[in-house]
């Protein structure tokens, strides 16, 4: 037997009897060896139309039995277990209607299966019951008969689509343009098709923002593998969970706000049908200014302390860290949120890792900070940072966030590595990854093992590994599973030299105008300059150029001091890479590529992350110099091998290791545990019969 289980946000962690079912369930103690089921502790949760939220404490899918929703109710009064029952059934009568707007559910109007509210009371006399719309259970025996009642039979892709439901996928999908079928170019008809497929947010995404954990979590990934979208989810849910929390989603580029309130306002429109209370979910920049909020900022305000501007602190080595390491020495940070979520964590600095402990309530090792990174995403520096260098240690010399310390017993991990990278293009990781190490080219960073090259998402195919090695890794379909069919004319990727400014400028409006020719959207098209010193005098140049053709821009830079929303409909984006960061496009343009130096890290990442902001097509331009040659040959060298990456392992002592991240102390401790979970199902043993075995020896 097969079966997915999910802990949810709302699941009751200290609810002996909801453990007791879990387990058995688990264990395929109720359901046939051949079933697959889905086990959802705490999900799903609805809100009536009075604002009431209404929840199932255990929910099972299967692919025979329907949907079942259990209510727990341990009352032995009358009156208690009715109001429960009411309850599961409000939750049931949501997912009922929820599951009747796919088409693919439904024969002759009604669903193919039975959306089943059950109502186990142990408590109470059967006949005391008298709710004939909700099943009643009084015993084990008699739940587990209700749970294995069978209830149509759903294939593969009907089971998915009712996970996909539950789950919250198909907020998403709302992002997606509507188009018509009828005249539509082959390059727009390909990315629509594409984008269906990237907004499914696959099972594995899905499972990590539902996941609640009573702790920290860190949730790591490539470009692309939904990191955004996971954090906004878990924003959404906690709310649902418990509207007056006080929850913040913080980021480090300020263009990225909009799109995380868009997403937070879908997932929560799809669970509670009405718009989140932005007094309690607040969508914060790091540092903040005088004309934006800002995580810094509000917390000095609150305490009565004057908050300090970058051109403050712009003299000192790290400006942002300073300010926050400040302010936590004042001793002055007070506890204020429920829950803290941060996005492109591997930006912020260590002192606004500390600045978060504080703001967080909760225990130690109960602190809701839940954080993001790519660590192959950061063009300031690339060594991953544990939790016991980013937050510090405490009072007691301890560190203030242990992931092993704190992983609660019986649940598998808080270290969550998304693998499948669903932005982009199989053919522009792999180039973005080899242009990003410069393995085509001079290697200046390198993953530190193959161990570390599956974590993000690769085969091994050959080599040790070690220094003079020749090592081959290719990364699969499965790993990269979004496949744009571009038409012949159309390719993927192409870049191109120019032997002047002006010849580069029309170049990349050729390419604008082209794509909007085939049925692209100007919103869904960024140029991104990679030459910082004359970024202005591109996006002027490009501007002009385009509105004479009647395309407007969206200069996202023309402000420094504002924080403008990404894409705006009808406008091409103008950005330079650092504001590019965390957002993404149907088309990139690259302009100014020559500038990005080849010897560096930060040249060589600011090229990875300008790469990596495409769903589609990549344009690359820049001047005829030998930087671009060099960059041009590196291109065609990863097309031309892709899918596979093939290098010489350098001297890891001579260059800059993006150190993998997973401390092989804690991959040890996390497997132990899973093993004793393992071990105290198949034995039937206690906490207290494993702690004395331990004690024993």
């Amino acid at each position: 037997m097969s079966v997915t289980f999910i802990p949810t946000i709302g699941r009751r962690e200290n609810d002996a009897v909801a453990n007791n079912l879990v387990r058995a369930i688990r264990s395929g103690e109720i359901f046939g060896q051949a079933e697959k089921i889905v086990l959802y502790a705490g999900w799903p949760q609805v809100k009536d139309y009075d604002g009431r939220t209404h929840s199932s404490d255990l929910t099972v899918v299967g692919d025979a039995y329907g949907i079942k929703l259990v209510k727990i109710s341990l009352s032995s009064d009358k009156a208690d277990v009715r109001r429960d029952a009411i309850s599961i059934l409000q939750a049931a009568a949501t997912t009922e209607s929820l599951m009747g707007k796919s088409l693919q559910l439904k024969k002759k109007r009604k669903l193919i299966f039975d959306v089943i509210p059950i109502i186990y009371a142990p408590n109470i006399d059967p006949e005391q019951y008298d709710n004939e719309e909700v099943e009643f259970a009084s015993s084990e025996g008699e739940l587990y008969r209700l749970l294995k009642e069978q209830s149509g039979k759903l294939d593969g892709s009907q089971v998915a689509e009712v996970q996909a439901i539950i789950e919250g996928a198909k907020a998403l999908g709302q992002i997606v343009d509507a188009e018509e079928d009828q005249e539509v170019h082959p390059v727009a008809r390909a990315y629509r098709d594409l984008e269906a497929v990237i907004y499914n947010f696959d099972a594995t995404q899905r499972s990590v923002a539902l996941t609640a954990i009573q702790g920290p979590q860190r949730i790591r990934g490539l470009a692309g593998t939904g990191k955004t979208v996971i954090l906004a989810m878990k924003a959404a849910l906690a709310h649902i969970e418990n509207p007056n929390a006080k929850i913040l989603i913080t980021y480090y580029t300020r263009s990225l706000r909009d799109i995380i309130e868009r997403l937070i306002t879908r997932f929560h429109r799809h669970f509670a049908e009405v718009d989140p209370n932005w007094d309690n979910v607040h969508v914060r920049h790091g540092w903040g200014r005088q004309n934006l909020p800002g995580v810094y900022r509000d917390t000095c305000i609150r305490e009565g302390v004057s908050p300090k501007s970058y051109n403050e602190v712009s003299n000192v080595s790290d400006p942002f860290g300073t300010v926050c390491r400040d302010l936590v020495d004042r001793g002055v940070v007070a506890p204020y949120y429920d829950v803290i979520l941060v996005d492109e964590g591997q930006d912020f600095p260590d002192g606004f890792y500390q600045m978060c402990f504080y703001l967080a309530k909760g225990e130690r090792d109960r602190k809701q900070i839940i954080w993001a990174y790519d660590e192959l995403q950061n063009v300031f520096d690339v060594k991953v940072r544990e939790p016991e260098q980013l937050f510090g240690k405490d009072t007691d010399g301890h560190p203030r966030i242990s992931l092993t310390r704190s992983l609660p017993g019986g649940t598998d991990t808080n270290d969550f590595v998304l693998q499948r990278s669903y932005r982009n293009q199989r053919d522009v990781l792999i180039l973005a990854h080899a242009v990003g190490f410069g393995i085509y080219g001079e290697i200046v960073q390198m993953l530190e093992n193959a161990k570390h090259w599956e974590d993000v998402g690769y085969d091994v195919v050959s080599g040790t590994f070690t220094s003079g090695s020749e090592n081959v890794v290719e990364r699969p379909l499965v790993n990269s599973p979004s496949v744009l069919e571009t038409p012949a004319d159309t390719p993927l990727i192409r870049g191109q030299a120019a032997n002047s400014f002006d010849e580069e400028v029309e170049a990349a409006v050729a390419e604008v105008r082209s794509f909007i020719e085939k049925g692209i959207h100007p919103h869904q098209i960024l140029v991104v300059s990679l030459d910082d010193r004359t970024a202005r005098s591109y996006f002027t140049k490009i501007a002009d150029r385009l509105l004479a053709f009647r395309i407007p821009c969206n200069n996202i830079i023309v402000d420094k001091y504002s924080e403008p929303p990404f894409r705006i409909d009808g406008r091409v984006t103008l950005s330079t890479v650092y504001r590019a960061k965390g957002n993404e496009a149907a088309v990139v343009i690259v302009v100014g590529a020559d500038a990005a130096s080849l010897k560096t890290r930060t040249g060589r990442n600011k090229l990875f992350v300008a790469f990596t902001r495409t769903k589609g097509w990549l344009r690359v331009f820049g001047m005829a110099t030998k930087t671009f040659s060099q960059l041009s040959g590196e291109i065609n060298a990863a097309v031309a091998s892709s899918p596979r990456l093939r290098f010489t392992m350098p001297n890891m002592s001579q260059l800059n290791t993006i150190q993998r991240g997973l401390e092989e102390k804690h991959a040890r401790l996390v497997e132990a545990k899973r093993r004793m979970e393992r071990l105290k199902n198949e034995l039937n043993l206690s906490d207290e019969d494993m702690a004395s075995l331990v004690e024993d020896e």
